[in-house]
Parts: structure tokens; sequence; C-alpha cells
């Protein structure tokens, strides 16, 4: 009441003062009467009661986790698209392929070449069994033909061995007999001389019985000598005729054996040369068998590296088709691999959140992000962005109030919901897929993202009821202090100022 009689004395005074002036009616008075206590009053409330002050920002509905990222493992070009955003798909599902007729074609072209290769490859195998049979077949046979030429070698020295020992029993045969015929025509030689000189003697002794029986003769003609002295010295000489006649039959017959020991001699000598020549008995067997098995082995080690030659160029070509071979099987399966890879599955449940295809014909590659993938059962939060005037404002721990677009507030209420985290550094808007574009058009290039946890998944009001899902967009409004009316109007004031 005080306040209401100054000011009721300082509008009299002013009358008074200015006499000049027109009196006010007594409405006008009560009027601005009630305008001063009214701007009074409001000025004490708003230095009194506090109101929340808030961060908006646009925000969505995220899962709280890593997303799995959906990469082509090829490169090539989309040949179909079987999934759209927001689908529900499960591990294995079939999300897009892509065209394989070249892969078709060069698997076709090299499961052809495989074959060709595998096929030669056997033929080369049969050709080396055949190779390694022929070797052995030739080296049995070189060997049975070795050891028979051996044998024949053996044999061959064998009777050569004997030959020299029969030719040297010969030999000493043939000698015996010439020394045994040189002996007899010694013998017979000195038995000649014998007779000879007894031959000598019975003519001596004859000629002196015929000198005997002359000189008897004459002195008997004489009579001067008895008859029988003369037929005596008579007889003499003819015992001395006969003894010699008998003497020179002997000694015919003695040179007749000596002529006969001499031709003994004679062959035994014959004889012991042909011996002789047959104590060295020919070698041409022995060098025949020799030459034989040399030249079997020549043949069949000739014979054996032609062979060889060929097994060895054999394997070279086995070696470089197994490697060919090989390199064709790691294409073929680099190939299979493209093959199942043509075909992007997705690996995990969940929910397609973004599809970054257009349209088929597109070119991927293997750094392609084809889609993003939010697991099943991951929980949900909500992300944020808040500019980087309003960041400061923001402390973990603050209470949110997210509106959904899905579920209208009037119908639904809030989620409410608690800051939990915020981004070290600035996010630039366009490499931020969080949120779709319309509800980024009022906000800086660079924004912070926000996140925050919702108390529950669940909007509800009355038997109204909104379950939050993958994709929901809406604004978020973070509590992030309590000021009265008149601290807010007076910070106003002094940024207007700049004050």
């Amino acid at each position: 009441m005080s306040i209401l009689n100054n000011t009721e004395e300082a509008f009299f005074f002013v009358d008074e003062e200015q006499e000049l002036l027109p009196s006010l009616s007594r409405w006008m008075k009560w009027g601005g009467l009630l305008i001063v206590v009214t701007v009074g009053v409001t000025t004490i409330l708003s230095s009194v009661f506090k109101y929340n002050v808030s961060v908006q920002a646009p925000a969505i509905i995220r899962p709280d986790g890593e997303l799995r990222l959906v990469q082509p493992g090829i490169e090539g070009q989309v040949k179909q698209i079987f999934v759209k955003a927001n689908q529900q798909v499960k591990a294995g599902d079939i999300l897009v392929s892509l065209d394989d007729t070249r892969l078709q074609i060069q698997k076709s072209q090299l499961e052809a070449r495989l074959q060709q290769s595998q096929l030669q490859l056997s033929q080369i195998k049969a050709q080396i069994r055949a190779q390694d049979a022929e070797i052995v077949a030739e080296t049995e046979k070189s060997n049975r033909a070795i050891v028979s030429a051996q044998a024949q070698l053996s044999r061959s020295r064998r009777d050569y061995r004997d030959r020299q020992i029969t030719s040297q029993a010969d030999v000493e045969a043939a000698q015996a007999k010439v020394n045994s015929a040189r002996e007899k025509l010694q013998q017979t030689q000195a038995e000649l001389k014998a007779f000879e000189a007894n031959l000598r003697s019975l003519q001596a002794s004859f000629n002196a019985a015929t000198v005997k029986r002359d000189r008897y003769k004459t002195v008997a003609e004489q009579g001067a000598l008895a008859l029988d002295q003369l037929e005596e010295a008579q007889l003499a000489v003819n015992q001395q005729t006969e003894a010699l006649a008998a003497q020179k039959a002997t000694n015919q017959a003695q040179q007749k054996l000596i002529a006969q020991h001499q031709q003994d001699l004679t062959a035994a000598i014959a004889n012991l040369q042909r011996v002789q020549a047959f104590l060295k008995p020919d070698a041409a067997e022995v060098t025949i068998a020799t030459e034989k098995i040399s030249q079997e082995k020549a043949t069949i080690s000739s014979l054996l590296a032609n062979l060889t030659k060929e097994r060895n160029a054999l394997i070279e070509q086995q070696i470089g088709l197994q490697k060919q071979i090989k390199i064709d099987f790691k294409e073929l399966q680099k190939l299979t691999f493209d093959l199942q890879h043509t075909l992007i599955k997705a690996p995990v449940d969940g929910i397609i959140l973004k599809i970054n295809l257009r349209n088929p014909g597109q070119t991927v590659t293997t750094n392609s992000e084809i889609a993003q993938i939010a697991p099943s059962n991951t929980p949900l939060i909500i992300k944020a962005l808040v500019t980087p005037q309003d960041v400061s404002k923001v402390k973990p721990g603050q209470k949110a109030q997210f509106k959904v677009s899905a579920c209208p507030y009037p119908d639904y209420g809030t989620l409410t919901s608690k800051v939990r985290q915020i981004s070290p550094d600035a996010i630039p808007v366009d490499n931020y897929n969080a949120v779709s574009p319309t509800t980024t058009n009022n906000i800086d290039r660079t924004v912070y993202e926000v996140t925050i946890e919702p108390e529950t998944l669940a909007l509800k009001q009355g038997v109204n009821q909104c379950m939050m899902q993958l994709g929901m967009a809406g604004r978020v409004e973070i509590i992030s202090k309590q000021e009265t009316i008149l601290q807010n109007l007076l910070r106003k004031a002094r940024l207007l100022t700049d004050l």
C-alpha cells in the first residue's frame, strides 16, 4: 500500500506542478497504476522463477555398437539388387548379385584347359611308365645277353685253358717220343759202329784166313803141307766168309734199323713241332666273347641313355604340365571364389540401414560400401547433431527429451533419455549419414555427435504406444541448465549490445 500511496502522491504532485496540463481521468490513473504494478510483479517473478534452458538438435535412432559394412569381395557390375533400406535380413541372404558372365566364360575355358592338361598329363605318365617298362625290359634283355656272353667267355677261357693244358701234355709226350727215338737212333748207330768194327775185324780175319789158305794151298800143291791143314785153312776161310756175310747182313739190318729210327725221330720231331704249334691255342674265341660282352654293354648303355633322355624329356614335360595345372587350378579356385562373391550376402542377421546402390549396371570395387547392416538384438541409442555454438552447453549425464516424428508428440509424448557421450571432434555433415538430409538443412556444416541413451524404447501415453525402431528421426531437447527469465533477458541484452 505504501507503494500505491507514494505513486498517487507523485501523480497529484505532478498535477499540482503542471496546472496547465489537463487533468487525468480516473480510469487512466488506475490503468497506469495497473501497468506499473504488473511490470513490477513481472520483474519480481522473472527474477524468482526458473525455467529449463535446453539445446535442440536433430536426432535419429541408431544401433548402439558397430555397424556391419557390406563390401564386395570382387570388382564388377551390379546385376540385381534384392533388398531395400530398412529391410530385415538374415545371415546368408543375398543382397546384391554381380554380373558373372565374364567369370563363367573364363571358368569354362579354364576347366577345358585343365581337362586337356590332365589328359596330356595322363598320356605323359603312361609314356613314362612305358619308358620305364622298356628300360627294365631292355636292361633284362641286355643282362641276359651279357650273362650269356660271359658264360661263352668262361667256356672259351676254360676251353682255352684245357687246350693249353692238353697241348702242353702233347708237347711233353711228343718230346718224350723224340727223346726216345733219338736215344734209339743213337743206340742203333752205336751198335752199327760196333757192328762195323766187328765187320772190319771179320774182314781182317777173312783176309788173314784167305791169305793163310792161299799160302797153305801153294805149299800143299808143293806137297809141303798136309791136306788136313789146307782143309782147316779152307774151313777157316769158309767160316770167316760166313761170319763176314752174317756180319754184313747184320750191318745192313742195323742200317735199316737206323734208317727206321731216323724216320721215327723225324716223325717224332714233326709231331713235336705240330703239338708245339698247339701249345699256344688260338684265343680268338675268348677275344670274340670279350668283345661281344663289350658290345652288349655299349649297346645297352647307348639304348639306356636314349631311353633315359626320352624319359627325362617326358618328365620335364610332366613337371611343366604339373606346374601349369597348379597355376590353372589356383586360377580356377580364384575364379570359383570370385563367382561365389558375385552373390553379396548378409554377414549377420539384422536390418539394412542403408543401401548405397542406385540401380543395376553400377560398377563397384572391393572398397565400395554396398550397404550398412545393424545386427539384430543390438541396443538402440539416440544420435543427435549439436552445433559447435551449443556443444559447450551439453554435458554427459544431462537429461533430454526426444520427440519422434513418426510418433506425434500430442499422442505419444516424448522419450525421456540421458546424455551419455559427446564426440571429441566436430564431424562434417556431408560425411555424416546418421540423419536424413531433410533434418540437416538448418544446421551448420560441422556438428558434434552426441550419444543419448533412452530410458525405454517405447513411447506410451494412455493406451497409445509407439515402439522405437532403427532410423526413426526427430528432434531432441537437451536440458543443459535452469535460469530465471530475468537472467535470460539480461544475457540476451548483453549479446545484443555486445557488453
